[in-house]
């Protein structure tokens, strides 16, 4: 039974990532079909039109990123997704049909601008989506086909004409549009929008009409009780969600500035200036490695502490893009020249370590640190922040490498990634095999631990004395928080817990002065135990 009801989950989040086997295409694309786009008569390109074709993807997903988030909980993560997958296909077949470069770089731009909308929706969806046990290797699942894309991509650019690839490149977009149809919507944005039937049918259709779904109903309600609804920008810096933020954009910085995306984007030229001679192979084993390590990157998620993953995938990825350094400096500096045979097993074996966990935990960390109400907004600035990082390091690899050669740029990347693997085991917290409410709550609890050690060292902002009892009037959002927190893990709150709270605080009398938490209800009767560690 257990098999069978998993079956519901996998399918839903297979569904949802099916298209981005298009999205995973666009990254790809040009690193199999530059050679004969600059071959095509009817597409002159010089330098700066090379460029252009490798970033203005990034741009243009720039470009989206702000709305992204806004239209995630506005419409829905399901219906986001089914929105963008006809758009993929036809900029698709604009590039395909496109007579002047001109439209080719629309195309691109447009995939571009899809693109957040399409990878913040599925990873968004497919942390919600299956239950604790189930979320590593399920919420990786995206990444697994974005990998898949960026073979196919490959593959279709080895040996097709570069507008048959397009074509190629299309199918699975739609392919995707027909299996997500009839999968249901998250049942974390049916709460968010009130719809708590609509949810109840959603988890039953997820995890089989014999399970109790009342546990799950509660702790989504519950967590939306304690954290609001509205959501605007500035809440990322908020205490309960500063920290998170932060790690978030560190696996975001470790995935880009690591340099793993240059092993894959310039995977060519890479092999071109490395004197590998057939480099369309090499390129298609470039793609079969990345989806060798997303494999089982996905296959030891849940099995594996994240975190360990990510220490290893960067260390790996930092060794062998040092030993390319050293064959392109034995190279053009010493003179002296290793076998073929070196580069490519040096990139093979670094882009196999960025992709068992560089390229996929970033984007299941953006997702599962953060609660519902935030996490569309976190995961679109997270994914901003992604893309303008990529731009700018991919726009700026060439110059480097003419400015101060190969094996310099090589040596740089490898040495970051040695000094995020570091920084990883200081910084990251253990997630693995923790619901999305269990790693939510070790953030809020940090928080309060850290308010209330501050607390003790500060006086009130308005203090006044009634019958020889201090009464506290707190205006800031922090010590509202701490109300909402220890209170929020209830539906509803007893006199007793209110007594409880306020010897935990020190306080006599605390007033929440703060209009996110107006209505939060004192005096209801009801049991409930709070744990105060």
């Amino acid at each position: 039974m257990t098999c069978v009801l998993c079956c519901w989950q996998v399918a839903a989040c297979v569904a949802a990532s099916l298209g981005t086997l298009s999205g995973g295409a666009i990254m790809g694309w040009t690193a199999g079909t530059l050679p004969s786009l600059q071959q095509d008569p009817d597409m002159p390109m010089g330098t700066m039109e090379t460029a252009l074709m490798v970033v203005i993807v990034g741009l243009g997903a720039i470009v989206g990123s702000p709305i992204a988030g806004r239209t995630i909980d506005w419409v829905g993560r399901r219906t986001t997704i089914i929105l963008v997958y006809p758009v993929l296909v036809a900029a698709w077949l604009l590039m395909a049909l496109a007579p002047l470069l001109p439209l080719v770089l629309l195309g691109r731009a447009l995939c571009g601008l899809m693109t957040p909308f399409l990878f913040s929706a599925v990873s968004v969806y497919n942390s919600e989506i299956p239950e604790a046990r189930l979320r590593g290797r399920l919420g990786t699942m995206s990444s697994f086909f974005i990998t898949l894309g960026v073979l196919l991509s490959y593959v279709a650019g080895a040996l097709l004409p570069w507008r048959h690839s397009c074509y190629v490149c299309a199918a699975p977009a739609l392919l995707g549009t027909a299996a997500l149809i009839p999968m249901p919507e998250s049942p974390y944005w049916f709460m968010l929008k009130n719809r708590r039937s609509d949810a109840e049918k959603a988890l039953r259709w997820l995890r089989g009409p014999h399970c109790d779904i009342n546990q799950d109903l509660e702790n989504i309600a519950t967590k939306l009780k304690a954290v609001g609804t509205k959501v605007e920008y500035r809440e990322l810096l908020r205490p309960r969600t500063r920290r998170p933020f932060f790690i978030a954009l560190f696996t975001m910085t470790l995935q880009q500035a690591s340099g793993g995306n240059i092993l894959m984007i310039y995977t060519g030229t890479i092999f071109l200036s490395a004197g590998v001679e057939d480099y369309h192979m090499a390129i298609v084993y470039t793609g079969l490695m990345q989806l060798l390590g997303t494999s089982v990157s996905v296959i030891l998620m849940d099995r594996v502490e994240r975190r360990a993953m990510l220490v290893a995938s960067v260390s790996t990825l930092g060794v062998f893009t040092i030993l390319l350094g050293v064959y392109y400096y034995l190279k053009t500096v010493v003179g002296v020249v290793w076998p073929q045979a070196v580069p490519l097993v040096a990139v093979l074996m670094a882009v196999l370590g960025y992709s068992f966990g560089c390229r996929t935990i970033p984007w299941l960390t953006s997702s599962e640190l953060f609660n519902t109400t935030i996490r569309s907004t976190a995961s679109t600035v997270c994914f901003f922040y992604n893309r303008l990082l990529s731009v700018i390091i991919l726009q700026s690899y060439p110059f480097m490498e003419e400015a101060v050669g190969a094996h310099t740029v090589f040596f740089f990347f490898g040495g970051l990634c040695i000094l995020f693997g570091l920084l990883a085991i200081l910084i990251i917290p253990k997630s693995k095999g923790k619901s999305l409410e269990q790693i939510q709550d070790y953030f809020e609890e940090k928080s309060l631990k850290s308010s209330n050690d501050k607390d003790k060292t500060t006086a009130c902002s308005t203090q006044k004395t009634e019958g020889g009892k201090t009464a506290c009037q707190v205006d800031d959002r922090t010590r509202g928080e701490w109300m909402v927190l220890l209170l929020g893990r209830c539906e509803e709150t007893t006199e007793e817990m209110i007594v409880v709270v306020k010897q935990f605080l020190q306080l006599d009398t605390i007033l929440v002065r703060s209009s996110r938490f107006k209505g939060l209800a004192y005096e209801e009767k009801a049991t409930c135990n709070i744990k105060i560690r």
